[in-house]
């Protein structure tokens, strides 16, 4: 019910009360597909008006208080600020809410299902929108009705049961939702099965006339109420629901607020747990088919040919050796089978060749154990990875989804993928920690260097790079540019990660970060660097034990 019509004739007269005698302040948008309005009342008090286009979840909601708005937010009707309000009213015969100024300007928030938006009105002219701005500027636009209203058509049915049944039995509809949707102008599908319901099975016009006239007169006095669905999605509703459980509001404002912060938290918790769903999958996948991948019986073989070609060579010392690279020597262990060709190391002799197979079937058997090891250890992460993935499936409510992402360490709400305990991920960046709160982050790529450089990095942070050479961009934090032993120990670094890592010395080039910026016409990874010190280092990997 966030769009039907009486929600938004009810919110249209409390906003009348609290706004009638104020001012708007501003007008902004911070997120693609939501507007907000921000206004003080009369008694000099702050109310933020959001609306809300891109979702049919979501429509109007009040919230009280001064809220400051981001800096990349764009301001839009600037001509209206500050301006005085002299009234809100809505429309007689549609869901369109006018915020009225004492210039004679009307804000329209049309509040269509398909097409909500809104717009400023001079002289019955759309002068400017916030959606579809282009094609409606220039509109003519009526902010006054000649047809008596949907409430005046609605009371008029409602005080006349002969008038209701006759229209009910002239029309010739398929079914009894359709017929009253045709009597009732106003009345969505919500309202409408909700008389059905009440009608119960005496599906008469007179039952029907019963039903719509108890559910008219709750509508003008409503009892406004957040309840959940069985999926545990929030709705919002009007009627007097007394066996229904939720929570109630005394005005259809401070219900229509609590709805939608009950539903944003409804659609973030739903979000993450299906982004800890796709993660769980994606980690599963990957361990099984490396259960799939372990052939122990292989590796038993190839400790049994090494074993057996030490000993067929430590049988074969006293035979002259004509070639460095292979010896041709009679399998004794398989009497009647040809002659067997071992391959040798042309720098040993025969019994060295021998000890190296049997150094060689010796660590086999210890490349078993340890794939064992790795094998008992993966099937352990798998059956709490499928644990998990079957408490997802059993979860019924938003409180249990809550629980469950607490204790894989999963805050709804938040844009990053979620973090889940005892799961191992590749890291964004190479890391390398020169000392506890020192770090170097090292970029992987021309696309990874682009998200160090532009997503994950301060202005005061370092920034390092080969000079005259392709390679990983750097990135230094916790330090300043004095520190020029922690920076030289960073360069090098630097240089170990580009093409000029094998040169005895390489030039890095090192600068603060905001002094590093895009090229319009470069390529991913490349960069315009300015106040650049250079530092002559020779390429190393080495982490310091002590970098101070």
């Amino acid at each position: 019910m966030l769009r039907n019509y009486f929600t938004l004739y009810h919110a249209a007269m409390e906003l009348h009360q609290h706004l009638a005698g104020g001012h708007l302040a501003e007008i902004f948008s911070e997120h693609k597909n939501e507007v907000t309005l921000a206004f003080t009342t009369l008694r000099d008090e702050h109310l933020q008006l959001l609306l809300v286009t891109r979702t049919p979840l979501f429509c109007l909601s009040a919230k009280e208080g001064e809220q400051r708005k981001a800096r990349d937010s764009a301001s839009l009707m600037t001509e209206l600020f500050m301006q005085p309000v002299s009234g809100v009213t809505i429309s007689p015969s549609d869901r369109e809410i006018q915020i009225h100024f004492t210039d004679e300007a009307i804000l329209v928030l049309q509040l269509f299902s398909s097409d909500t938006n809104l717009f400023l009105v001079r002289e019955n002219r759309i002068t400017d929108a916030f959606k579809h701005k282009s094609a409606l500027v220039g509109q003519s636009y009526e902010s006054i009705h000649s047809d008596p209203g949907l409430l005046n058509v609605l009371e008029t049915l409602a005080m006349n049961k002969a008038l209701f049944v006759a229209r009910c039995n002239n029309l010739k509809a398929e079914s009894i939702a359709e017929s009253v949707t045709a009597t009732l102008p106003g009345f969505d599908r919500t309202l409408v099965r909700e008389i059905v319901s009440r009608a119960g099975i005496n599906e008469t016009p007179e039952a029907l006339f019963s039903a719509f006239h108890a559910i008219f007169f709750e509508l003008l006095d409503p009892q406004p109420m957040v309840s959940q669905k069985e999926s545990g999605e929030p709705y919002f509703t009007l009627l007097h629901n007394t066996d229904t459980p939720g929570r109630s509001f005394d005005s259809v404002l401070e219900g229509l607020a609590h709805y939608t912060l009950t539903m944003r938290r409804f659609l973030e918790t739903k979000e993450a747990l299906k982004e800890v769903r796709t993660k769980l999958l994606r980690q599963l996948s990957r361990i099984r088919k490396s259960l799939d991948g372990f052939n122990p019986e292989l590796l038993d073989q190839f400790a049994r040919n090494y074993e057996e070609c030490g000993h067929l060579i430590m049988a074969s010392l006293y035979q002259p050796r004509t070639e460095r690279k292979s010896i041709t020597v009679k399998n004794i262990f398989e009497p009647g089978a040809p002659d067997k060709i071992i391959a040798l190391k042309e720098a040993l002799t025969l019994q060295k060749n021998a000890e190296e197979y049997f150094s060689k079937a010796s660590k086999t058997r210890g490349k078993r154990k340890k794939m064992e090891e790795r094998q008992a250890s993966l099937q352990k992460e798998r059956v709490a990875l499928e644990e998990h993935l079957a408490a997802t499936e059993s979860i019924s409510s938003p409180k249990e989804a809550r629980r469950f992402l607490e204790q894989l360490g999963t805050q709804p709400g938040t844009s990053s993928a979620p973090a889940l305990k005892n799961i191992r991920t590749a890291p964004q960046f190479r890391t390398v920690h020169l000392s506890p709160s020192i770090t170097l982050l090292v970029g992987k790529n021309a696309a990874n260097n682009e998200l160090l450089t532009f997503s994950h990095t301060k202005p005061t942070d370092i920034w390092l790079h080969a000079r005259g050479s392709s390679g990983s961009h750097c990135v230094l934090k916790g330090t300043t540019l004095n520190n020029l032993t922690l920076i030289r120990q960073a360069a090098e670094i630097a240089a170990w990660y580009s093409s000029a890592k094998h040169s005895a010395l390489v030039p890095v080039i090192y600068t603060l970060k905001k002094y590093v910026r895009r090229g319009k016409k470069l390529a991913v990874g490349q960069v315009i660097v300015e106040r650049e010190e250079v530092l002559l280092v020779k390429p190393s990997n080495q982490l310091f034990s002590d970098p101070a």
